[in-house]
């Protein structure tokens, strides 16, 4: 899909963060989830792009919001009648809120004054407080960042651009399961909802 040639023009006070499920459980060794997801991580420097996205953000006073996946023992969220997505992450006890495993990475640690809000679904914005919180701060633009790219990062942009949020997406910081599903989302579904960006074109934009 065709990309705008526009130039990119960040406004501060209107544009917010996401780091989605940036959590030990997917990126982290030991995580239930991570398998060799830590490894194309590593060969993509994902972590490193999104520190210095993080940093430059975080320079320039901007929101900045994590979505984490944080069930309750039992999983009182998910329906009885489940998918293959929700039986595994049943199955294998994983996103248990305040476990080790639903904590965002230490490589990209939230700060005290930084929002969290947990979420129970692919998307951000299902059954979750973050449109509000986005509303209240008048925020028109979201830029992604996080795992994986077409689950969590393209169901996100989907229910966003729904709700008339302008989408930019970090491609070197995001990840998928699979190279093949990570290229694919990026290459073919992203791009109707806003502009793919990377790590340093988002941080020129931002004067950073």
């Amino acid at each position: 899909m065709k990309q705008t040639e526009e130039p990119i023009i960040i406004d501060l006070a209107r544009t917010a963060l996401l780091l989605l499920h940036w959590q030990n459980e997917l990126a982290a060794p030991g995580g239930k989830l991570a398998g060799e997801m830590l490894e194309r991580l590593a060969v993509a420097q994902t972590v490193e792009h999104t520190q210095a996205v993080l940093q430059a953000t975080r320079n320039k006073g901007m929101l900045i919001i994590y979505v984490n996946a944080g069930h309750r023992q039992d999983y009182p969220e998910v329906p009885a009648k489940r998918g293959p997505l929700m039986e595994q992450l049943a199955d294998m006890g994983a996103m248990i809120r305040g476990t080790w495993g639903a904590m965002v990475i230490d490589d990209l640690k939230p700060m005290e004054d930084e929002i969290l809000v947990n979420n129970y679904s692919t998307s951000a914005f299902c059954y979750t407080e973050l449109e509000l919180i986005l509303r209240t701060r008048g925020i028109t633009d979201l830029v992604l960042t996080g795992l994986v790219t077409n689950f969590v990062v393209e169901s996100t942009a989907r229910d966003a651009t729904g709700r008339g949020f302008f989408i930019y997406t970090l491609s070197d910081c995001c990840h998928g399961f699979t190279d093949e599903m990570h290229h694919w989302s990026l290459t073919n579904i992203l791009p109707a909802f806003g502009r793919i960006l990377t790590s340093n074109e988002y941080i020129t934009a931002l004067g950073a």
